[in-house]
């Protein structure tokens, strides 16, 4: 029988650890125990003790009392973890980043017990998605419905995040560093949820990140685990998802009325007013045969030629679309003294860093401000 009279929840450690993205041998060296000691501390066959309890504590950056938090109860199952690029993302990094979604989750479920959300609001689509694979006119369709029942019209969307928040979808922004990672969703207990990444560069990108993910949620929810990791399976997804991406955000009733000139400037024009890169508007433009492959080629080419492949025009001036349910509602009940910061970070029980993440929260929220001490003088008489 697992030890674990002191209340330590193994699963705990092991979620820190991997949460890292470290191996067991990896977390052994920088605690000095062996790999083995690692594997049962996770396994809950013994309790590591106070000191290397807190070591665990200082490495993996976690607070003290998180792994004596209970595990929360499983409502209902979860979809598969949807990559952008799934392909090229080490096992570590989609192990680390699963977690994200438990932890964003509990802190939905948290808000949302003094601050009303937005209420899920999905377009059904039940008639389109079967299972089985998607032709690319049926996603058509399906983009023209999602805009029809969400009522965006055939209009270039001005925010596209702010939609999805609207819509009860939520959304947070990340840091990924270099692990060349976009953007993930998932469908957890029942909510769905699209992670960004900060460092994308480009917010017109991103966007177009947050729809691919959109497709992956409306489009793929009952996918097996399995099937997600099979190549050929993932290829269809991938480039159903993509495809919704690019019918949504340019939709097929009105962005051809739009293309009159294949030059690369008017194209900008076009990249300005629609929100989406110039290399979306030729991919659209070729689905769309509103030009000829001699045309096509000849753009790919003004995009090489003025190396616009990964740094196009007004990607420094655009504006990414920020995430605010999270920063909004943490806001409203500190302000208001529901709860205090101190009173939140003891009940969430997360790393710092990963709450300011998950809730977009500049980097001094947690920092108080000092206040400044004034002496009182008298003068002596």
């Amino acid at each position: 029988m697992p030890l674990n009279d002191r209340g330590i929840v193994p699963a705990r450690i092991k979620e820190a650890r991997e949460s890292r993205g470290l191996s067991m041998a990896e977390l052994s060296e920088k605690i000095e125990v062996t790999s083995q000691a690692i594997s049962q501390y996770e396994k809950g066959i013994i309790n590591p003790s106070p000191f290397i309890l807190k070591q665990l504590s200082n490495i993996l950056e976690f607070p003290y009392s998180f792994f004596f938090k209970p595990i929360r109860e499983k409502l209902c199952d979860n979809s598969p973890v949807f990559f952008r690029a799934m392909k090229s993302t080490p096992k570590k990094y989609k192990n680390a980043y699963g977690y994200y979604f438990e932890w964003a989750d509990e802190i939905y479920n948290y808000l949302n017990k003094y601050v009303k959300l937005h209420e899920l609001e999905l377009p059904d689509i039940s008639e389109y998605v079967t299972g089985e694979p998607l032709d690319f006119k049926t996603i058509e369709e399906i983009a023209l419905s999602v805009r029809k029942q969400w009522g965006i019209g055939n209009e270039p969307i001005s925010n596209f995040v702010e939609l999805l928040e609207d819509k009860g979808i939520t959304l947070c922004r990340i840091k990924f560093g270099n692990r060349k990672i976009d953007a993930f969703s998932q469908w957890y207990n029942g909510n769905p949820y699209i992670f960004l990444g900060s460092e994308k560069g480009s917010a017109v990108r991103s966007r177009f990140d947050a729809a691919h993910e959109l497709g992956h949620l409306l489009l793929h929810p009952h996918m097996k685990l399995e099937d997600v990791y099979k190549k050929e399976k993932l290829d269809i997804i991938e480039a159903e998802a993509n495809y919704f991406a690019g019918a949504l955000l340019m939709p097929i009733t009105s962005f051809p009325k739009e293309v009159i000139h294949n030059s690369i400037d008017y194209l900008l024009l076009l990249k300005e007013k629609w929100r989406v890169s110039i290399s979306a508007i030729i991919m659209r433009s070729k689905q769309l045969n509103l030009f000829t492959e001699n045309q096509i080629n000849y753009l790919n080419r003004q995009m090489t030629s003025r190396q616009m492949w990964r740094n196009e025009p007004l990607d420094d001036i655009l504006e990414p679309e920020e995430p605010r349910l999270f920063n909004e509602a943490l806001e409203l009940i500190i302000k208001h003294n529901i709860v205090t910061i101190d009173q939140f970070l003891n009940d969430i029980c997360l790393p710092r860093r990963e709450i300011q993440n998950i809730c977009c929260l500049p980097d001094d929220f947690f920092t108080p401000v000092k206040k400044e001490s004034k002496v009182e003088l008298k003068i002596i008489k």
